[in-house]
């Protein structure tokens, strides 16, 4: 193996065809990998040369990504987990773990790490199922700075790395979490857009209905982290209880972070004027709950002048009267509502 050319190859696994066959040439949505991108930002940002290799939208299979893999010759493979909403991340596994067992067999000595929502739910399984050197307990951003960092010098000492899942003889052992990221705005500020295949990315079909010929460029990305609620069937808190407990927080309460309306308004100007993006998810879960952080964005829409077609996520009950007009007048056009039961007990034994 020649010397590593970069530091990190971020991977977001998945195969359109494989999913929706002829459907995924032309119907489909192709959807841009935030967290990928995200944690493209934050290592960045402490000085490691990054790529991502999105086979969902480039439609690669495990060989062809295996083959981008031994040109790159990165010094750690991360494979990314994660849906666009919080339970689609195990739906990605089998593309996931088909890329996995092809990148150890033909790559056997190349170190691969799988992290995202189903591995942080399910960390300990998943090390046993999959070829993977390691997996990630946690949101991995800690983690991956540490093994970079290992790797990078020569003295990579597994049992000091945060949030990690190792292999010890036939043992799986665990390390001590890792601190959630605090300062968004500051460590994470956004998704590493130039590092994507943008040309690629495609919104849904009914969120461009009369103009389904814009169908592309698509953009979409988070203005927040997690969720204050407590819903016994959702697991949007997995990649974040190991941090949560290792800050210290009861476990009756859930971290919830922001980016500023003015980071994300900065985003979106951009996403505008270098890329032409006209379509644009908000992929909160639930976007519209914090009327100050909701407003915001809305107005930071409305002062650049930005002309764009946005949906998000929301409940019946945080969609105020009084927030309608403001919504629509920044362009958010669409909301989806989430509706679990029409029966009450039901409802009250999912809670």
């Amino acid at each position: 193996m020649s010397a590593p050319q970069i530091d990190l190859l971020l991977i977001n696994p998945g195969s359109r065809t494989d999913i929706y066959q002829k459907l995924g040439n032309e119907l489909s949505a192709i959807e841009p990998p935030v967290w990928a991108g995200l944690m493209a930002t934050f290592v960045r940002l402490k000085g490691y040369e990054v790529r991502i290799l999105d086979a969902n939208a480039e439609d690669f299979g495990p060989k062809a990504v295996a083959e981008v893999v031994q040109d790159l010759n990165p010094r750690l493979v991360a494979i990314v987990v994660y849906g666009h909403n919080p339970s689609a991340s195990t739906q990605v596994m089998p593309s996931a773990s088909a890329i996995c067992r092809t990148l150890k067999a033909e790559q056997p000595a190349r170190k691969v790490l799988m992290l995202g929502g189903h591995v942080a739910s399910l960390p300990e399984l998943t090390l046993q199922e999959e070829a993977a050197d390691w997996v990630c307990g946690g949101e991995g951003l800690y983690t991956l700075c540490a093994l970079l960092e290992g790797l990078r010098s020569g003295n990579l000492n597994v049992p000091k790395v945060p949030d990690l899942y190792y292999r010890e003889g036939k043992e799986i052992r665990r390390t001590a979490g890792a601190p959630l990221v605090r300062e968004l705005d500051a460590e994470m500020p956004g998704i590493a857009w130039d590092l994507l295949p943008m040309h690629l990315y495609r919104a849904h079909n009914w969120h461009c209905f009369g103009h389904t010929d814009r169908r592309q460029p698509y953009a979409s990305l988070y203005t927040t982290l997690g969720c204050p609620y407590h819903c016994t069937f959702c697991c949007i808190q997995a990649p974040f209880r190991s941090g949560e407990h290792t800050q210290g927080m009861k476990e009756t309460v859930n971290s919830y972070r922001f980016w500023s309306p003015q980071r994300i308004g900065e985003e979106l100007e951009m996403l505008v004027n270098r890329y032409g993006i006209y379509n644009v998810k908000i992929a909160d879960e639930m976007f519209v709950l914090t009327p100050r952080h909701v407003e915001g964005i809305c107005d930071e829409i409305v002062r650049r002048g930005l002309k764009v077609n946005i949906w998000a996520y929301a409940r019946v009950d945080t969609v105020r009267d009084n927030m309608v007009e403001k919504l629509k007048r920044a362009g958010i056009n669409w909301l989806a509502f989430g509706y679990e039961a029409g029966d009450k007990r039901v409802r009250q034994d999912a809670d």
